[in-house]
């Protein structure tokens, strides 16, 4: 069975996801099980390092449930996984949809020889069953009327992982998606959700992390770790892109741009004492095996320097709704394929950086920034600069 921890992951870094819209059940020692939203706890600290005076943190050991809009989709009690199907439950929405493809035993169906070769194929390394367990949204199938058959279009179960999905009432072809025109799609047999799109973050709020000691450090670790990792060496970040987000923000067009500078510029005229500044502990971390990275600290002062920027946004309607619980980060290396391999699994188990110290970055100057590539001398599109006084 997944655990909690993986749900959380889940949970954080899922874009289709909304994290406000989960629960937690929890123990406490002298109350019993309580509920509390997902988004107010931090899920980056340490409980042992918080103060609980503005931010929470819980034990995993102590969570008990999980729910979605008032629906248990996980449960350490009852070994209820409808977040990955680790146990054998249908996925729950949002995770499946209420649409989700239903999924037999493979001595149910009776497959044609196209089928048989590419059977193999189907077999998730994460369902383990010995048949496919995986499930697969709604949206991804598509009806062919000619032969009355269900196609899959793009078969990647929710784990990222090719898989393919079969049915007892239809014989089922893997096609792939690149191969198919646009026009396929116009058979869609779906249900509509109800809800509008996801919004995509379209600009973000960060500080540099480019000081000399944080450049030579990046060079030196990356030197290290690439020597007893050979695999990552291509997903290294450019030493000048190397920053931490503050704030993910929603900006359509260029009123709500302009809107999200002049919060950023009364925001830098607010009275600080003292001065914000941070570490980077040579501590390995990754999110899911893809995204290696280093926790800034102390993390109460960050997110007492970012809460009233976080509160100014959201009310204007320009926070993206990531932002409302974020996990600050120094992003050292990142997988983008979400079919590679995840190479930073067990990565803080690795010998390497030993006596390197990034140093002491205060934090002084903010920039607006444009989502998208790197395009000016290494870093993104800055829209706004501000020192903070």
């Amino acid at each position: 069975m997944r655990t909690a921890d993986d749900v959380i992951s889940r949970v954080l870094w899922d874009p289709s996801v909304d994290s406000s819209e989960f629960v937690v059940g929890y123990v406490d020692r002298f109350l019993g099980v309580l509920e509390r939203p997902f988004c107010d706890f931090n899920w980056e600290t340490n409980p042992c390092d918080c103060d609980y005076t503005t931010e929470l943190a819980l034990p995993r050991h102590r969570i008990q449930y999980f729910t979605y809009r008032g629906q248990r989709v996980w449960d350490r009690h009852s070994r209820m996984d409808r977040v990955f199907g680790s146990t054998g439950q249908a996925l729950a929405p949002p995770f499946g949809g209420e649409g989700e493809v239903e999924v037999s035993p493979l001595s149910q169906v009776n497959c044609t020889a196209p089928w048989r070769a590419l059977a193999p194929r189907g077999l998730c390394r994460y369902c383990s069953m010995a048949w496919l367990t995986t499930r697969l949204e709604r949206q991804n199938l598509v009806k062919k009327r000619h032969c009355k058959r269900w196609i899959i279009i793009g078969t990647f179960c929710l784990l990222g992982l090719s898989c393919i999905n079969i049915s007892p009432q239809a014989c089922v072809e893997a096609v792939n998606m690149n191969d198919e025109p646009d026009a396929e799609l116009e058979h869609k047999d779906e249900k509509p959700s109800g809800r509008p799109p996801k919004k995509r973050p379209t600009h973000f709020v960060t500080f540099r992390a480019n000081t000399p000691s944080i450049l030579s450090g990046f060079t030196q670790l990356q030197e290290e770790l690439t020597a007893v990792l050979p695999a990552c060496a291509p997903y290294w970040s450019l030493a000048s892109s190397l920053h931490v987000t503050l704030c993910l923000l929603v900006l359509p067009g260029p009123e709500e741009v302009e809107a999200a500078v002049e919060v950023l510029r009364r925001f830098a005229r607010w009275d600080r004492n003292p001065p914000v500044a941070v570490t980077f502990p040579l501590k390995l971390k990754h999110f899911n095996g893809r995204v290696l990275y280093l926790s800034p600290q102390p993390h109460l002062r960050l997110q007492q320097l970012n809460a009233g920027l976080q509160e100014a946004y959201k009310e204007q309607g320009l926070l993206h709704r990531q932002s409302y619980n974020p996990r600050y980060h120094l992003t050292l290396a990142k997988i983008n394929d979400m079919e590679a391999e995840r190479i930073f699994m067990g990565v803080e188990n690795l010998k390497v950086g030993k006596g390197l110290n990034f140093g002491r970055l205060p934090v002084n100057t903010l920039h607006l920034c444009a989502m998208g590539g790197c395009v000016v001398d290494g870093f993104y599109d800055i829209v706004c600069t501000v020192t903070l006084r």
